[in-house]
């Protein structure tokens, strides 16, 4: 491999942890979303009711969390070496 090969590589690298970082926050977001919209459900009906849906984004919510931590900690650790 020569240098301009690795500097692709690592750009599509980049991209990809950024693409996985916004893609975590979105999928968050959405978590958020139907966990306020039940819980308005059951302040109003006094009872909650969830789809397996609903289940599936919340606990994909909190898998992006994971996900989002282990982003930011990998371009943290890219923009250390970058400096070095």
């Amino acid at each position: 491999m020569d240098v301009e090969e690795v500097e692709n590589m690592s750009k599509w690298g980049k991209t990809a942890t950024w693409l996985m970082l916004v893609i975590a926050l979105v999928v968050f977001l959405a978590a958020v979303y139907v966990v306020g919209s039940a819980i308005g459900r059951m302040y109003v009906l006094g009872s909650i009711e969830l789809s397996i849906p609903q289940i599936g984004i919340i606990c994909s919510g909190i898998t992006s969390v994971s996900v989002f931590v282990r982003c930011v900690k990998k371009l943290k650790s890219r923009s250390e070496l970058a400096l070095t």
